[in-house]
């Protein structure tokens, strides 16, 4: 049902977003199933938890993306794929959603300017999700984040 009553700019942070969700997705995947030893295979499962959550925004993004009159992208953002071990793999993870968080706070604030309730209520719900994610990388580190820095410093700002 394409409404087309979202401008561009809406849609295009809806894209930015979806086009992260696709990154992490394969990100955390193919940790998920290249993760080794004792203490990786323990946290195997939550890689793959993580990731299917992250399928689950994707598709909502997009279906709101459609909705809103505009095309949803496939296209991931780059992404990290080669790891040597579960500690480095945690700290990337740590550092992406440390970035998503801080982008979907600022695009909860798009969608509130733009006056638009229910794309801000799909973003805050998605933005549970992901503290929740980050926490857990954080638990997996121990709580050692440094390293961890954000992908995109200016989201910092």
């Amino acid at each position: 049902m394409a409404d087309h009553y979202a401008d561009a700019n809406l849609i295009d942070v809806l894209n930015d977003l979806r086009s992260r969700e696709l990154a992490v997705i394969m990100q955390y995947m193919r940790q998920h199933y290249t993760v080794t030893g004792p203490e990786g295979m323990l946290h195997a499962d939550t890689f793959k938890g993580v990731a299917v959550t992250e399928m689950k925004h994707a598709e909502s993004l997009a279906e709101r993306i459609e909705f809103l009159g505009g095309k949803a992208t496939t296209k991931p953002e780059k992404f990290d794929s080669d790891f040597s071990g579960l500690k480095e793999m945690a700290k990337s993870d740590f550092s992406a959603e440390s970035d998503a968080v801080m982008r979907y706070k600022a695009a909860v604030k798009i969608a509130e300017a733009h006056g638009d309730p229910t794309t801000r209520g799909l973003l805050e719900s998605i933005l549970a999700d992901e503290e929740d994610h980050l926490k857990t990388f954080s638990d997996m580190l121990g709580g050692d984040t440094t390293g961890g820095e954000l992908l995109d410093s200016k989201l910092a700002q």
